[in-house]
């Protein structure tokens, strides 16, 4: 039977216990054999030994509903995949500052646990959502300052006007990952939802990047969340260690988002304080973002001063309904669930760029070639080959070299495509080798709900 659940006292917390069949299991299929087993909710799970690691921190972190994604993640040679929390134990609800908190245990003597427990410092990554981004993240962040590991934080719960004070280091390393149908954004416009993460950032952070998508739901739609979550957790690593803006992984997010279908916004800071030029991706079309007056009058305006949304068990019950069907339909919820939706876009995309290019001629498909190095998610040329490239219709394009800049590669203010492997891959399709060096592992953090 799973450990009894308890929080605080001279035990060890039941999220740092592994279960028996740990002892029996060790290595990347640990997570999908506890999946199996219908443990994975109530011990955390320490898989591998190798030199790069991370946690997943259950309360928010969506193990429930995209426990495939987290399984499937586990199983990649480059990440090793622990996960820290239960849902629904008695520590799973909001302190006492909150409207519907209570006092300890809860997630801000949770997250005193985990750091107590040393689970941060052991990891290279950490992965927080919901009620976990709003209260588990801010207290590490608290109790750790520029010494906490980077975080990819799902719905932006840190971004938000908290009733506790964020203490938001200016040397942290954070993805947030924002929804447009997330009822976290409540009623304001995608215009005012960015402006207000953008001000949470403190002047001082260099080291922050904004992904908004449209069709996201509060619980992000499985198809979704694996395009992305293995993207961002390579390039906030990358970020840490090279110190500026990790522009290949942005640049790979971009594809692998724009050949699924999705819609959304790309914001990332280039230096302190200095935000990059947005960029706007959609099927099959990626470009700088066009400044509006909507944007002007979010940036300008006043904050409302209305407080977080909460995630309450109503609300959260209804989130996973809602969930529930969305993954049930063809897809999975991914805006192009059909062929023909899919040509539809590419063809849509082609006349879009030979309008903004002012072409005479017939517009060229922007996918690659069947069998070519750009995995079949491209937009115009990604480079991978030199000489002249096909359309799936047959028809030529003009030569291109290699270090031409992209469409992706112009909107992020890159030159040619980056020759430069990272930790994780080279493209929107990867094909790993079984001998992966264990050093560019990672190792991630997932903080369970």
């Amino acid at each position: 039977a799973p450990p009894r659940q308890l929080h605080g006292g001279a035990r060890r917390p039941p999220w740092c216990r592994p279960h028996a069949l740990l002892a029996q299991r060790r290595g990347r299929d640990a997570l999908y054999a506890l999946q199996l087993a219908g443990l994975v909710h109530t011990v955390g799970v320490a898989i591998g030994v190798a030199a790069g690691e991370g946690l997943v921190v259950a309360p928010g972190g969506g193990t429930g509903i995209n426990a495939a994604v987290y399984a499937k993640l586990g199983q990649r040679p480059d990440f090793v995949v622990d996960i820290v929390g239960q849902s629904r134990a008695p520590y799973d609800v909001y302190p006492e500052c909150w409207e519907h908190g209570a006092p300890a245990p809860n997630l801000a003597t949770f997250a005193e646990d985990v750091h107590r427990q040393q689970m941060a410092e052991r990891s290279d990554c950490m992965v927080f959502g919901s009620r976990g981004g709003q209260v588990v993240l801010p207290t590490l962040w608290r109790l750790m300052g520029d010494q906490m590991p980077p975080s990819v934080c799902i719905n932006g719960g840190c971004a938000m006007n908290l009733p506790q004070k964020v203490r938001w280091p200016v040397g942290a390393v954070t993805f947030l990952l924002l929804g447009g149908e997330d009822y976290f954004r409540g009623g304001a416009t995608p215009e005012e939802y960015l402006a207000e993460a953008k001000r949470r950032v403190p002047p001082g952070n260099g080291t922050t990047a904004i992904l908004y998508v449209s069709e996201m739901q509060h619980m992000p739609q499985a198809a979704l969340l694996w395009s992305v979550l293995p993207i961002m957790l390579t390039a906030v690593r990358a970020w840490k260690s090279i110190g500026r803006a990790p522009l290949e992984e942005l640049r790979q997010l971009l594809i692998a988002l724009s050949g699924g279908g999705w819609n959304g916004k790309l914001l990332y800071t280039r230096a302190p304080g200095d935000w990059a030029p947005a960029v706007d991706f959609g099927p099959y079309q990626v470009a700088r973002h066009v400044v509006s007056a909507a944007d002007r009058l979010a940036e300008a305006s006043t904050p409302t001063g209305a407080r977080a949304a909460e995630l309450t068990r109503k609300q959260e019950l209804r989130e996973l309904f809602r969930a529930s069907g969305v993954s049930s339909q063809r897809g999975g919820g991914a805006p192009m669930a059909s062929p023909g939706d899919r040509m539809h876009a590419v063809a849509n995309a082609a006349m879009a760029q030979a309008v903004a290019a002012g072409a005479s001629k017939r517009p060229m498909l922007p996918v690659a070639e069947a069998g070519g190095h750009d995995g079949g998610i491209v937009l115009g040329q990604l480079g991978g080959g030199g000489g002249q490239r096909r359309s799936p219709g047959g028809q030529t394009s003009p030569a291109m070299s290699v270090h031409e800049p992209t469409p992706v590669s112009r909107a992020l203010g890159m030159g040619g495509p980056s020759r430069r492997i990272s930790p994780g891959g080279g493209g929107a399709v990867t094909r790993y080798r079984a001998d992966f060096p264990p050093e560019l592992r990672s190792r991630v953090v997932i903080v369970q709900a």
